[in-house]
């Protein structure tokens, strides 16, 4: 008499396995919303996920390395939305690029203080820093692709560390304001178009021919 075979049920084991991947980073987040990295164990976070610590290390080796993985998925999300072309239809000068680039970063990173936390506090360790310069590389290329999209752009000397700058002395003059009050500002805001602007002066002339005509 022949036996019937048991289905296994083989996708259970995974569905668990991303609720668990999944609840590790929202627990983190809360958890970076609430006190600094240095504060937060991967116990802490493990307990608020609901996860026993020795599960936690088959999907992230330490909390630096879950944190990590949030700012690589906090980035997608900023480019998608800082970038998007829609955000700079109506610019009718770099300029205004830079500032509404500038403006967007800030309404952006200020919706969370995780956020805030993990891309401009003093605390986070220098590994996290190093990764954000390499996606830095990478915004400042997209900048440059809104200027080069919408303007006459002339030849440019090594523009894409030109705009790496640009990116970076932005978040550097954000990330001051981060560190004396908590939050960015309007005011750091401005300063940071200022700076940006006066930065890339030294390479763009004060008006650029509009290509408005490829968006009509």
């Amino acid at each position: 008499m022949q036996t019937k075979k048991r289905k296994r049920r083989s996708g259970l084991p995974q569905e668990r396995g991303v609720k668990r991947r999944e609840g590790l980073k929202t627990a983190a987040l809360t958890l970076l919303g609430q006190a600094g990295f240095q504060d937060i164990t991967y116990q802490r976070i493990a307990d608020n996920a609901g996860v026993p610590l020795a599960s936690c290390y088959h999907f992230y080796r330490n909390k630096l390395d879950l944190v990590r993985v949030l700012a690589d998925e906090l980035t997608e999300e900023y480019v998608e939305i800082v970038f998007d072309s829609d955000k700079y239809r109506n610019a009718v000068s770099w300029q205004d690029c830079i500032d509404i680039y500038v403006r967007a970063s800030v309404a952006h990173h200020n919706r969370s203080t995780a956020e805030l936390r993990i891309f401009f506090s003093g605390d986070v360790p220098l590994t996290l820093r190093q990764d954000a310069l390499q996606r830095e590389k990478s915004m400042g290329l997209r900048l440059f692709g809104v200027l080069s999209e919408r303007f006459d752009v002339p030849d440019l000397p090594d523009p894409e560390n030109l705009f790496f700058r640009a990116v970076e002395i932005a978040r550097t003059v954000l990330a001051l304001d981060y560190q004396e009050v908590g939050s960015l500002t309007d005011d750091s805001a401005t300063e940071a178009v200022r700076a940006v602007t006066g930065y890339l002066s030294n390479y763009l002339p004060p008006v650029l021919a509009s290509k408005s005509t490829l968006f009509k």
